[in-house]
């Protein structure tokens, strides 16, 4: 071989070093073999169990191919090259079958694809050439053979990497776990009624959705929901981080070609090729720099975007709907200057809020019961003193629907101990559901201290601490009267012990 093919297999090789980390690698090396060949297609076909075989990777100069384009395959070259020990050079005689001619193919490359001492291929890995100027000769053949001997064993691991994940994935889901809940099930909540109209006015329309709410309300869940409910497939998230470096959020959106900055050692497709056809979920747009803000107006305006390094003159397109969500302010990141206005319009073309639990607490009880019959079935139930206690006034929940969850989780765990499907006061921890619990001074030890009773009325007690006052209320059903005599304390001291531990005064009120 030549210098050019040893270059050309130093480039090779080190794509496949990082194979394992690069999902595009496929593509990465069509890439480079369809342009240092000067080929017109280049495809990886793989052979499945069933004798059938499928292109699941292919590219012409720049590009990938069309699905009609995908099917445009000699099956007489891939037979050839499947019973072949090496790569072939496959040339167009006059016997060449109608079928190959009207491909207009006038030469081909295919190299079998084996592992492990296989002696059945993986696949193959296909060249096709239909201009004069460009057609391989027997040198191409040998390099081609030393690329399949390459990449037969990486395609291999990559069969095993995916049944490893595939068997874990199976086993996760033998365990109980919450599944996102559809469109209607999110929205249904009384407490999300103006955010169910504001979605059903833009659900089946292209208008970008800007969703807003603190951490943990569920801005996610509601934008997958829309996404799903809208058709729009497929579906890809773009999580943006923190980072404030624009080759890597450039790259991550619109991806980058090889050599663009420093260590771009090969091609990166972007999350936005990925979704073309679909929809772009966009978490913490706030964090974007204002260079990608401008890019990314760009695309949401005329559907136009360049990759990093991209030199050709006209720009990439792809059709996609963005939905984007972030916990910050935009209109104060706008006055400061950090976020750009004519994108904060563009991105809030329907904008919807999702509100904190503590603005909405009638639907604590309901999502509770909504974790609960997910994780054990329709046979648990909540028991009346949890149901109340969760829309009461102490539970604050700053981490909303999160933190909810997360507590119902543990909540679930413990009762499951005792196998009664009920879910009671004991088995939530108050600060698990944001009740503010707080330290009690320590009692001197020459004062009398009596132990915790709710029998005995008329005896004076000392002052339990907060959670335990959260459980004696309920009991008493928030009647302070009662509990007071049961404590064997004056009403104003109740009151007081209630204040100074953060427990809303209004929880007895009712009954004096």
């Amino acid at each position: 071989m030549d210098d050019g093919h040893w270059q050309l297999l130093r480039r090779l090789l080190r794509a496949f070093g990082s194979a394992l980390d690069q999902p595009t690698f496929l593509d990465d090396c069509l890439d480079t073999l369809v342009e240092a060949l000067d080929a017109d297609r280049g495809l990886v076909v793989r052979f499945w169990p069933d004798g059938g075989h499928y292109p699941v990777n292919a590219r012409a100069p720049g590009r990938a191919l069309k699905p009609a384009e995908r099917l445009e395959i000699s099956r007489t070259i891939l037979e050839e090259a499947r019973a072949a020990e090496a790569a072939i050079l496959w040339d167009q005689a006059p016997s060449t079958a109608e079928s190959v001619r009207s491909l207009g193919i006038l030469r081909a490359l295919a190299a079998p694809l084996r592992a492990r001492g296989n002696p059945e291929p993986l696949g193959v890995l296909y060249l096709d050439f239909r201009r004069l100027r460009s057609l391989p000769e027997e040198p191409e053949r040998e390099l081609l053979s030393a690329v399949a001997e390459l990449l037969g064993p990486v395609l291999a691991q990559h069969d095993d990497m995916l049944h490893m994940r595939q068997a874990l994935k199976d086993e996760a889901s033998q365990s109980p776990s919450i599944a996102p809940p559809s469109l209607d099930e999110l929205l249904a909540l009384p407490g999300l009624a103006l955010v169910r109209r504001e979605v059903a006015a833009f659900l089946n329309t292209d208008e970008t959705l800007l969703i807003e709410g603190e951490s943990g309300t569920g801005k996610t869940l509601l934008a997958h929901a829309v996404a799903d409910a809208s058709g729009k497939r497929p579906v890809v998230r773009a999580t943006l981080g923190t980072s404030d470096d624009m080759n890597t959020i450039t790259s991550e959106l619109f991806g980058h070609e090889r050599g663009a900055f420093s260590g771009a050692a090969a091609k990166r497709v972007g999350l936005v090729e990925h979704a073309d056809g679909g929809t772009l979920i966009l978490d913490e747009v706030l964090n974007l720099s204002l260079r990608t803000q401008q890019l990314l107006l760009d695309f949401s305006q005329f559907g136009t975007y360049r990759p990093l390094g991209y030199e050709k003159p006209e720009p990439k397109r792809a059709r996609v709907r963005i939905i984007a969500a972030t916990n910050g302010d935009l209109p104060k990141a706008v006055e400061e200057g950090r976020f750009r206005q004519d994108l904060y319009f563009r991105l809030a073309a329907a904008a919807v809020v999702m509100p904190p639990l503590r603005d909405r607490r009638g639907d604590i009880p309901i999502l509770a019961e909504r974790f609960l019959r997910r994780l054990g079935g329709d046979t648990w139930r909540i028991a009346p003193p949890l149901r109340e206690l969760l829309g009461g006034p102490t539970v604050t929940l700053p981490g909303n629907v999160r933190q909810l969850e997360a507590a119902l989780r543990r909540a679930f765990h413990r009762a499951s101990l005792r196998g009664d499907q009920v879910l009671g006061l004991d088995d939530l921890r108050p600060v698990e559901l944001g009740v503010p619990v707080r330290t009690e001074a320590p009692v001197p030890p020459s004062a009398p201290v009596s132990k915790p009773s709710t029998s005995s009325r008329g005896k004076r007690r000392a002052r339990p601490a907060a959670e335990e006052l959260v459980r004696l209320l309920q009991e008493h059903q928030g009647n302070v009267t009662h509990l007071a005599e049961t404590l064997g304390i004056g009403r104003n001291t109740l009151y007081r012990w209630l204040k100074e531990a953060d427990i809303d005064l209004d929880a007895g009120r009712d009954d004096d």
